[in-house]
């Protein structure tokens, strides 16, 4: 073969000449690449894989939330939004429910780890698992679970296994959060409770102190009293002024009775020890029990809703649901998913071929490049 004259450029022309020349070589390098790629891909050296998968949803957080259901615009979608995704994409992924498979599965042998023996066994389990499985975020929020296994149905039980434990950890998460919750409600439930009880107790000592049993009804009658003493004492004064102006023997006792009636009014009007109910003391305990009957009845508001909240999330810790929307579980597949023969020999002609070429062509450069011996 003979060699570029010096000077001559690198160009198309070149390079159709440096193919040519080396034809054969690349021709050997290229079916010498394609038949080691036929070789390694079949079943003995790469073992056909076949792919099972399943999409799941998650349920929306208010599809069992009695109260939104009762609102003016209720949320009664049955999928979760993307944040919701993400918490069982968390969960599916985590060391937790990988390990799980595994063990349920036993795949210790079948990913070739030597539980006894290795130095990081669960570390090299966890690597092949995670080269074997995966999961997708798809279009309407949905997330697929993809797992491949040279055994069609190990693979589909490995998709359901990863389901049914995504499921019950995330249920075991929203319960116990409920659970929380729940407690917390029903603290403040005691909470609200004893101050009901120690509101009440005061009001009734406080209508016994001041003698206000019944605050309309003794209103109206304290002041049907004040009004009839009002009356008898501007009757008894007037009888007292006829006495006295006639000079009759009874004006004595008509003053005597004026100054009964007198006192009789003072003792309804002003607070004065020996007098059961009188004004003064009534407008006193009055305001002072219409304080504590607005904090009792903002108590027994309270105390209602707190109630109803404790009742409503009882019922719905007592309520089974799953928190995912499973379309259909995994089947087993009856093709094979990997490897694609042809796509990697395709890969592997065009890739040899052109590392072939421009294998050629360096090497025809640095041949033109290196001095030539003395004729």
């Amino acid at each position: 073969m003979s060699a570029p004259a010096e000077g001559n450029p690198f160009n198309l022309l070149y390079v159709l000449d440096t193919l040519r020349r080396y034809f054969w070589y690349i021709a050997a390098t290229v079916a010498l690449a394609c038949v080691t790629a036929a070789v390694l891909t079949m079943p003995f050296f790469y073992p056909p894989e076949f792919l099972a998968s399943v999409t799941i949803y998650p349920t929306s957080p208010e599809r069992f939330d009695v109260v939104n259901l009762f609102h003016e615009e209720p949320n009664i979608y049955l999928s979760g939004g993307a944040k919701d995704v993400e918490r069982l994409e968390n969960i599916a992924n985590s060391e937790r429910v990988r390990m799980y498979v595994i063990d349920s599965l036993d795949l210790w042998p079948v990913y070739g780890v030597d539980k006894a023996n290795d130095a990081s066994p669960k570390f090299y389990a966890l690597r092949t698992f995670a080269g074997n499985v995966r999961t997708v975020r798809g279009a309407g929020n949905g997330l697929t679970i993809e797992a491949y296994d040279v055994d069609p149905q190990r693979a589909a039980s490995i998709v359901n296994l990863i389901v049914h434990k995504t499921d019950e950890l995330s249920k075991d998460m929203l319960n116990e959060n409920k659970a929380t919750i729940l407690e917390a409600y029903q603290k403040s439930l005691i909470r609200l409770q004893d101050q009901m009880s120690r509101y009440n107790d005061s009001l009734r000592r406080m209508r016994i102190r001041y003698n206000v049993l019944r605050s309309l009804t003794q209103t109206e009658v304290l002041s049907e009293q004040i009004l009839i003493a009002e009356g008898d004492l501007a009757a008894a004064r007037a009888r007292y002024q006829d006495l006295k102006a006639q000079g009759a023997a009874g004006a004595a006792q008509a003053q005597t009775e004026v100054k009964a009636q007198q006192a009789r009014l003072d003792a309804l009007l002003n607070d004065s020890p020996g007098a059961p109910m009188n004004l003064t003391r009534f407008r006193e305990g009055l305001d002072r029990i219409k304080s504590l009957e607005d904090v009792c009845e903002q108590l027994a508001l309270d105390l209602k809703n707190a109630r109803d909240k404790v009742h409503y999330l009882e019922s719905m810790n007592s309520t089974a649901y799953s928190t995912l929307l499973i379309p259909e579980l995994a089947q087993p597949s009856d093709r094979k998913a990997r490897p694609v023969r042809w796509v990697i020999l395709a890969a592997t002609l065009l890739i040899s071929s052109l590392v072939s070429i421009l294998g050629a062509v360096l090497i025809d450069r640095l041949t033109a490049l290196r001095p030539q011996p003395a004729a």
